[in-house]
């Protein structure tokens, strides 16, 4: 009878040591917190692999943009004349008119004024556009962009526009190029 007591005894002091509710209510906190945590990190796996399959698209549309080549008949010299048609920068006033020698090579463009100053640019077709770009130069922050629709066969005129931009201001000119006969 000592013993069944005895053991009977040590059953209700195991037993009842196992429903400890406090136990039981940090057990559900952990548990909440492991859900908060895993719903988390998949909302973070989601977005990774969004942002995945946006890179992927966006290098396959890089791919898909071929850049061409510079047609032969863009190559050599032609005479420019731009117009300023829209400006907020002192250097330029709305109806100035620019006259050029643009020289066209096959990645590149030289622009040379009247007083002889030379700029190069760097040169891109894409689709039926010549894209023409400068990098910033360090000195005085100015940024050119040049988009030129390419001639048809039976043409030796181009048109497009230009805008300079700098730290201030932004000027753009419409321009008009023909192609200088040997």
């Amino acid at each position: 009878m000592k013993f069944s007591l005895l053991f009977f005894f040590n059953f209700l002091l195991i037993f009842t040591s196992c429903t400890d509710p406090n136990k039981d209510e940090d057990l559900k906190k952990r548990e909440l917190t492991l859900i908060n945590k895993e719903q988390e990190f998949a909302a973070k796996q989601k977005d990774y692999e969004e942002l995945k399959m946006m890179r992927d698209s966006l290098q396959s549309l890089s791919d898909t943009t071929l850049v061409a080549k510079v047609p032969e008949k863009i190559l050599g010299r032609w005479n420019g004349k731009m117009i300023c048609t829209e400006s907020n920068c002192s250097d330029y006033v709305i109806g100035d008119l620019r006259n050029d020698i643009w020289e066209f090579k096959t990645d590149s463009v030289k622009i040379t004024n009247k007083s002889g100053g030379e700029r190069w640019y760097s040169l891109q077709v894409i689709g039926s556009e010549l894209r023409i770009n400068s990098d910033i130069e360090p000195l005085n922050n100015n940024k050119t962009e040049i988009i030129l629709q390419l001639p048809t066969e039976n043409s030796d005129r181009m048109k497009g526009n230009r805008e300079i931009v700098r730290e201030n201001c932004t000027s753009k000119f419409s321009v008009d190029l023909e192609k200088i006969k040997k």
